[in-house]
C-alpha cells in the first residue's frame, strides 16, 4: 500500500471520528467523563505519590544504594545490570507505567545500554496492587482471595518474563558507555518543584491517551453490534480498566472471569501500549520486546491463574 492512500485512509478514518463525536456526543461525553473518573479515583492516587518520591529518590542518588543491596540478583536472574533493580521495584509498587518511565530515565542518563532497556521493560510491567487487590478483587469480583490469586499469577508471569528474553536477547550493545549518575546538588525545595512538574507532565499524558481509548471504544460500540461477550474482549484490548469492569459484571463464572481479567491486566490493554510508546519516544529504546513479551505474558498469566484457582479455591 503506498504512502499516499494510507494517509487518505488515515484522513477517512478521522473525518469518520469527527463526525462520530457529534453525533454521539452524549455517549462520548459520558466516555470522556469515564476516563476522568478512572484518572482521579485510580491513576492520579496511586501514580503521583510514587512518580514523585521516586523522582526524588532518582536525583539523590538512591539507585547506586539499591544496587549494591538487592541489584545483586539481577545479572544472575535476569542478566541485567545492578542498576535496573530501581525499576524493577518502582513497577512492582507504583504499577505501569513507571516502568517505561524510569527505564527512559536510566538509558538517556546512560545507566542502562538501549538493548538493556528494551529487555528491561518485557519484565517491568505491573498493574498496582492496590488495583488489583482493591477495585478488582474487593469492589469488581467480590472475593480478595482471588484478587490475591489474579495479582500472584500476574507478578510471576511478568517476571518470567525477564528469563525468557534475557535468554532470547543475551547480547548487550558495547557502543554505548555507561556513567555514573551523580546526585543533585540543587536545594530540596527545586528538586521537589521539578519532581511534581514531571509527575503532572506524566500523569496528563497518561490522562489523555485513556480518554482517546474510551473514546474510541465507545465510537465502535456505536457502529458495531457488539453481543456483551465480545464487547468486553474487545474493551480489554483497547483500554484495559474498561474491560476489566465490563467483563465483571457478566454472567459467567468466577473462574472464567480470572482468566480474563488476568489476561488483560498483563497484556495492558492498547491504551497502555500508547503510553509506553509515548513515554519512550525519542529514546533507542524497542517496543517490540514489549509487544511481545506482553502478548507472551497474557497467555502465561492466564494459564498460571487457572492452575492457582483449581489448586486454591
Amino acid at each position: 500500500m503506498s504512502k499516499k492512500i494510507s494517509q487518505d485512509l488515515f484522513i477517512c478514518l478521522l473525518l469518520t471520528i469527527t463526525v462520530s463525536l457529534v453525533i454521539f456526543s452524549n455517549k462520548v461525553i459520558q466516555a470522556a467523563s469515564f476516563s476522568l473518573s478512572i484518572w482521579i479515583e485510580n491513576l492520579f492516587p496511586t501514580l503521583f505519590p510514587f512518580f514523585v518520591v521516586s523522582n526524588l529518590l532518582l536525583r539523590y542518588g538512591f539507585i547506586e544504594t539499591l544496587a549494591s543491596s538487592i541489584g545483586k540478583i539481577m545479572p544472575h536472574i535476569f542478566h541485567q545490570p545492578k542498576e535496573s533493580s530501581f525499576v524493577l521495584c518502582l513497577s512492582l509498587i507504583s504499577g505501569f507505567p513507571s516502568g517505561a518511565k524510569y527505564t527512559k530515565e536510566l538509558v538517556e542518563n546512560k545507566q542502562l545500554t538501549s538493548e538493556e532497556g528494551s529487555r528491561l521493560l518485557t519484565f517491568t510491567h505491573y498493574s498496582n496492587p492496590l488495583f488489583v487487590l482493591g477495585l478488582i478483587g474487593n469492589l469488581l469480583l467480590g472475593n480478595q482471595k482471588l484478587g490475591l490469586i489474579i495479582l500472584v499469577s500476574h507478578v510471576l508471569s511478568g517476571l518470567l518474563m525477564g528469563i525468557i528474553f534475557a535468554k532470547k536477547t543475551s547480547l548487550i550493545s558495547k557502543q554505548e558507555q555507561k556513567k555514573a549518575l551523580p546526585s543533585t546538588k540543587q536545594p530540596l525545595g527545586t528538586t521537589l518543584a521539578s519532581s511534581i512538574q514531571d509527575a503532572l507532565s506524566t500523569l496528563f499524558l497518561l490522562l489523555g491517551i485513556v480518554t482517546i481509548f474510551l473514546v474510541l471504544s465507545t465510537i465502535i460500540e456505536q457502529f458495531l453490534p457488539l453481543n456483551p461477550y465480545l464487547k468486553a474482549i474487545i474493551f480489554g484490548i483497547l483500554e484495559m480498566t474498561q474491560g476489566v469492569k465490563t467483563m465483571s459484571v457478566l454472567p459467567i463464572t468466577e473462574f472464567v472471569k480470572a482468566i480474563w481479567i488476568t489476561s488483560f491486566i498483563s497484556f495492558g490493554g492498547l491504551s497502555v501500549h500508547m503510553q509506553v510508546l509515548s513515554i519512550i519516544s525519542g529514546s533507542k529504546i524497542k517496543y517490540k520486546y514489549f509487544l511481545e513479551s506482553r502478548l507472551l505474558h497474557a497467555i502465561l498469566s492466564a494459564i498460571l491463574v487457572s492452575c492457582l484457582y483449581i489448586l486454591l479455591i
